[in-house]
């Protein structure tokens, strides 16, 4: 019976092929993405169209149920990149999942009709390739949260490294300017970002300003110190600035120990500081 049930989706599918693209691309028109312009209605059209041709192959072998053997690897792949590339568009998961459940109803419609005079097989059919929808909408939408999710991942690297920049402002002197709040994840990518410079730059004097960071407790200071001995492993001298009386105040109250980095009250200090380490002057040129 099961074959038999195949077979008629399949022929139904073969047969009513352009109709049911013509209907099911009629039903996505209303999908806000679309009248929001983050996808063309000819882009539409032509993912509709390419879909519904593997669906039909993939069908064609008899098999509704399990969407892992090979006939449904073409069908995966193509859902896998569509969620994908939906989700860095700016859909919405309801958007995305649209595509499956808009055919899923389209096809149901004309299965009402070819079965209309057989209803216990209408039945079974309905049930069957209503499994198998569902089951290439969750794909969907799994694969559409994945890719959310490392978009996000992404973007969340990219803040934390435009959060954290090393500046080279002179032949072997870095500065690493500290604006915000330092959390363990911050606090890995401001030394993971200052150790490549130094090595890359090969410079010998890091200043890490933290005229920007609003509150040092205990957790902060020891990112800060470990930070600023992990460049010294490197051979550079380190010199931290900006540390406000409230900060220095806390310090002292929190018993954190400084007494092995070179502190500055400000940048411009600190400057100076590493000019003169490095025998540099700088003058007002005259006239």
């Amino acid at each position: 019976m099961q074959i038999k049930e195949t077979l008629g989706i399949s022929e139904l599918l073969t047969k009513k092929e352009r109709e049911i693209l013509d209907a099911w691309i009629k039903a996505q028109t209303d999908v806000p993405a679309l009248k929001k312009g983050l996808i063309t209605e000819k882009e539409v059209k032509e993912q509709s169209n390419r879909f519904l041709k593997i669906l039909i192959n993939a069908v064609a072998e008899g098999n509704l149920e399990d969407i892992t053997k090979p006939e449904y690897h073409e069908i995966n792949e193509f859902l896998a990149n569509l969620s994908v590339s939906r989700a860095v568009l700016g859909f919405s998961p309801t958007e995305t999942a649209t595509f499956i459940f808009s055919l899923k109803d389209t096809v149901l419609k004309f299965l009402q009709e070819e079965f209309a005079d057989r209803p216990e097989d209408l039945n079974k059919v309905v049930i069957r390739f209503s499994l198998l929808l569902d089951k290439l909408g969750l794909l969907t939408f799994e694969t559409y949260v994945k890719g959310r999710e490392d978009i996000i991942k992404n973007q969340q690297k990219i803040m934390l490294e435009l959060s954290t920049p090393v500046i080279q402002v002179w032949d072997k002197i870095l500065i690493v300017p500290v604006i915000g709040i330092i959390d363990s994840a911050r606090a890995k990518q401001i030394m993971e970002n200052l150790l490549i410079s130094i090595v890359t730059t090969k410079s010998s004097m890091v200043i890490m300003d933290i005229t920007g960071v609003p509150v040092v407790d205990t957790d902060v200071a020891n990112r800060i110190i470990d930070t600023m001995q992990a460049a010294k492993l490197l051979g550079a001298v380190t010199i931290l600035t900006g540390i406000s009386s409230l900060i220095s105040q806390t310090i002292v109250h929190l018993g954190i120990d400084f007494s092995d980095i070179i502190t500055r009250a400000n940048l411009r200090d600190g400057l100076e500081l590493a000019f003169g380490k490095l025998r540099l002057k700088v003058s007002t040129m005259e006239g």
